[in-house]
């Protein structure tokens, strides 16, 4: 049975202007929920988020804030619902999820024996209007959309991870976090940009229905999911989709092609098997897709900017 828990106002939290933290820990053994706060500027705040559920809880919470958020699971899953919103949301890892927020009851819920992790980039307006002072539609389409949930980019994941685990302390770690957030807003503004028009978009003329975002979503599933990365027309006809709709709709949903995604999902598991595993590199090399050695090893180079052979030194041996 599932329980909800009510935080009357945490508009105090989100919005003052100084590093704090908040440490939920429910009754009865259902879970708990850790919310680092960082201030990255006057306009810009950064938060840390884990929580981990033994049984099934939501959240409900009120907040004040003014703010567009973007925000980023890194691991796990969570539900998220807003009262502008009937509808149910579910975020998995890699999912990029971005909503302005003025004032707002919303809903977080975990199942139960589940975590989730992430990280959430709070943009005050005032900034917004300073720095898109030239593009007034791109603010107004930002501030009246609904949802934008796509899978983000291996490099503004990359960027998340690293903010989530900072390296550095006091000076450095405050120009660390500046900068890789900034380079986060930046893209995520570019990708507004592309992504509102200012005329009817052509790819609107294309519609999906409900069964073709289905199978876009069951495809997504099955290239982070498992480790078949299959071609374009063997993903099309495993979830009953033609392969045009196949790469419009990850195009439209996701913001990426399906051979990125594939792409981008061989280079991070072959990376944890470099790590981790006592495979060579040709094993390896085989696992992900890669008839030779020397194929893998460059197109691991391109993506990462390194050589399997350095990932692998990590180990207490390596071939």
């Amino acid at each position: 049975m599932s329980h909800n828990f009510t935080i009357d106002d945490i508009s105090e939290f989100m919005s003052s202007s100084s590093n704090k933290e908040l440490n939920l820990t429910f009754p009865d053994n259902f879970g708990y929920m850790n919310c680092k706060k960082e201030i990255v500027s006057d306009d810009i705040y950064l938060f840390k988020t884990h929580a981990q559920a033994n049984k099934d809880f939501s959240i409900q919470t009120n907040s004040k804030v003014d703010s567009l958020f973007i925000n980023i699971i890194l691991d796990g899953k969570v539900q998220y619902q807003s009262n502008t919103d009937d509808k149910i949301e579910t975020f998995k890892k890699n999912d990029t999820y971005i909503k302005y927020i003025d004032e707002s009851d919303s809903m977080t819920a975990l199942d139960k024996n589940s975590f989730s992790k992430g990280l959430a980039i709070s943009i005050k307006n005032d900034f917004l209007e300073k720095q898109l002072s030239t593009y007034s539609y791109l603010l107004d389409k930002i501030k009246t959309s609904s949802f934008i949930h796509r899978v983000d980019n291996s490099f503004n994941i990359k960027l998340a991870n690293e903010l989530f685990n900072s390296p550095f302390t006091n000076e450095l770690h405050n120009i660390y976090l500046q900068s890789k957030v900034l380079e986060i807003i930046y893209n995520q503004i570019k990708e507004f940009e592309k992504c509102f028009c200012k005329k009817e978009c052509n790819c609107e003329k294309i519609k999906l229905s409900n069964e073709d975002i289905q199978a876009l979503y069951k495809a997504r599933d099955i290239i982070l999911l498992t480790h078949d990365f299959p071609d374009l027309s063997t993903l099309a006809r495993k979830v009953a989709i033609n392969e045009f709709k196949l790469k419009f709709g990850f195009k439209k949903l996701f913001n990426t092609t399906v051979g990125q995604m594939i792409l981008e999902h061989k280079m991070i598991h072959a990376k944890q098997l470099l790590e981790t595993s006592e495979f060579s590199i040709l094993e390896i090399a085989n696992f992900v897709g890669y008839k030779y050695q020397q194929s893998f090893s460059n197109a691991f180079f391109q993506f990462f900017g390194l050589r399997p052979k350095d990932v692998m030194k990590s180990r207490n041996y390596y071939y």
